[in-house]
């Protein structure tokens, strides 16, 4: 694991869930959950289709609330999100989508920071482009930009390597592990062993010891 560098002022005080319990319906997903994250860890959660992955990045996230139990879930300005689908607007070219999550909870955009983010993820001579002009590599790429840019204390993110080549995928995460050396808590959903192994911890929820349940 490489030595974190100085936080961010704002920088996340982890992420912590204490007897959480999530049903939908009559389906038990988690009973009694017991997990905790610290500042700055970047977590991978990996797992087998229907393991709840999903519905744990949800509740940490604060997307989702759980039946019973206490998450310290963040709030709208604390958290930004990489989705399966990407979530670009149409309308708005690449750098304005990237720029979007900054832009909306009122965070000043940094053109140092943009200009580094998507030199890294190979996406800097895209920037005009409207997203129907991408590949789904490619907007992929942008959905990390958007998240990596606005330099929260949080950020979560569901298969952000699914639709990525080696190489593209390895920027991606290097994205992602310098935004938790510089202090963001990061929780990534993947079925990717390499991805995984390129967080700080893997949490598998294939295991029952990895979440405490009773």
């Amino acid at each position: 694991m490489q030595k974190k560098t100085k936080p961010q002022a704002d920088a996340s005080p982890g992420l912590h869930a204490r007897t959480v319990t999530k049903k939908f319906g009559s389906q038990m997903v988690f009973a009694n959950l017991d997990l905790d994250i610290a500042p700055g860890e970047f977590v991978a959660v990996v797992g087998p289709s229907g393991s709840g992955k999903t519905t744990l990045l949800n509740l940490l996230s604060g997307l989702d609330t759980p039946t019973s139990g206490a998450i310290n879930a963040p709030s709208r300005r604390q958290r930004a999100f990489i989705f399966q689908d990407y979530n670009l607007l149409e309308a708005l070219n690449v750098r304005h989508n990237a720029e979007l999550t900054s832009r909306l909870i009122g965070r000043k955009v940094s053109k140092a920071v943009v200009d580094r983010t998507f030199r890294l993820l190979g996406i800097e001579s895209l920037k005009e482009r409207l997203p129907h002009q991408l590949s789904g590599g490619q907007q992929q790429r942008v959905a990390v930009a958007r998240a990596v840019i606005a330099e929260v204390p949080y950020i979560f993110a569901d298969e952000p390597t699914g639709a990525l080549d080696d190489t593209s995928a390895s920027a991606v995460l290097d994205c992602l592990g310098q935004a938790a050396q510089q202090g963001s808590t990061v929780v990534m959903v993947t079925h990717s062993q390499a991805a995984a192994a390129r967080a700080d911890r893997i949490i598998d929820l294939g295991r029952v010891s990895a979440w405490d349940a009773e």
